[in-house]
């Protein structure tokens, strides 16, 4: 609206009405904030707890089969990388040079409660050149898996980590606790390993592994994903128990039509629980199938703390379930008989199985997951 042409009114009163109309408006919330404030509450006194590690589940797989079951000698069925028993990985061919394009990724296992400072973090690689008259070296760079992004890296072309000489094994250890700081790291690690070998062929890893040290616990960190690009070109193996994706173990041997205590697989999952940390509840995860279409595998199981057996799910005439088809079953069974966390850091699963058609079967998943606290 315009004012030309007549007189402008006076808005002074106005604008001092709404100006007191705020500053009551602003005394009045006060007013009720410090009434909030300063009234007595009722109900008694308050305790606010805080917890080291809060409630939470935490899984653990297996990276040590033992195999028996065509019945007879326990066959050794464990990751070749996750421990030096003499069991290696034979890598592709590497360049007597190093070369940026030339490497081997290590994406290590997950699992550990998260928000938790690493005091030590330890990469662990035993390797040997591929004969008797060749040398081998090393570096590496530490990523996170999810996003590869580069946290450090230890030795270079110029000055590797560790060499190993004239066809010999060498146990190499190269500390990254300067990137490996909190357990959120540790669940989404990845080391890379750059190598070369003098004659351009192959090397021979026995172990590849990651040692962290909490304030809480200790744990070993094993491959879940291996990426073999000593050739420049990628090729890739995943550990098969750690998840359903398609990847499964097979028994190395038969299963009979009926089930034997003779016939079995056993599985250590890797748990780390504190020592004085409680437990809340325990569960197995179990995925399987027939390795023929057409046969119907069943199991059951027995937990064990080492060589005390705890408990059993299922039996012989009842068993946890059978599997006609050709996709993968997953079962989830409660074990509560896990609440001591000694017997959960040292738990084998004895899984006892039956194939009508007196065939393998395959595991795509075992999985311990355990609720626990600390206070």
């Amino acid at each position: 609206m315009s004012w030309r042409g007549r007189s402008r009114p006076d808005l002074r009163p106005m604008r001092w009405a709404v100006l007191l109309g705020t500053v009551a408006a602003v005394f009045a919330s006060a007013s009720v904030a410090l009434a909030g404030f300063s009234s007595p509450v009722s109900g008694g006194p308050m305790t606010v707890a805080t917890k080291r590690i809060f409630p939470g589940v935490r899984s653990a797989w297996p990276w040590d089969i033992r195999d028996a079951s065509a019945g007879g000698a326990e066959v050794n069925g464990s990751d070749p990388l996750s421990y030096t028993d003499g069991v290696v990985t034979t890598t592709k061919n590497w360049s007597s040079s190093f070369a940026a394009n030339r490497f081997d990724d290590f994406d290590l296992s997950a699992g550990r409660p998260g928000g938790i400072s690493v005091s030590s973090a330890l990469f662990n690689f035993t390797f040997a050149p591929y004969r008797a008259t060749d040398d081998a070296c090393f570096y590496i760079e530490v990523r996170r898996a999810s996003t590869n992004a580069l946290l450090g890296t230890h030795g270079s072309a110029g000055s590797p980590a560790a060499c190993a000489t004239l066809g010999a094994q060498v146990a190499a250890t190269v500390d990254i606790s300067a990137q490996v700081v909190s357990t959120d790291i540790a669940n989404d690690l990845r080391v890379r390993v750059y190598a070369n070998e003098s004659s351009s062929r192959v090397i021979k890893i026995d172990l590849a592994t990651v040692a962290i040290t909490t304030p809480y616990f200790t744990t070993t960190l094993y491959e879940q994903r291996f990426d073999d690009e000593a050739n420049a070109a990628a090729a890739v193996t995943l550990w098969p128990l750690v998840a359903v994706d398609g990847t499964a173990y097979t028994s190395s041997g038969s299963f009979a039509p009926t089930f034997s205590t003779a016939r079995y697989l056993k599985f250590r999952p890797n748990e780390a629980v504190p020592t004085t940390a409680t437990i809340s509840s325990a569960q197995v995860r179990f995925a399987y199938r027939s390795a023929t279409a057409g046969d119907t595998t069943c199991w059951y199981f027995e937990v064990y703390n080492g060589a005390s057996l705890l408990g059993t799910h299922g039996s012989p005439g009842t068993p946890v379930s059978c599997n006609s088809s050709t996709s993968y079953v997953t079962d989830t069974v409660s074990a509560p008989e896990l609440q001591a966390v000694a017997a959960a850091n040292n738990v084998l699963l004895k899984i006892y199985m039956k194939n009508s058609g007196a065939r393998r079967a395959g595991i795509e998943l075992v999985q311990l997951d355990l609720n626990y606290y600390l206070d």
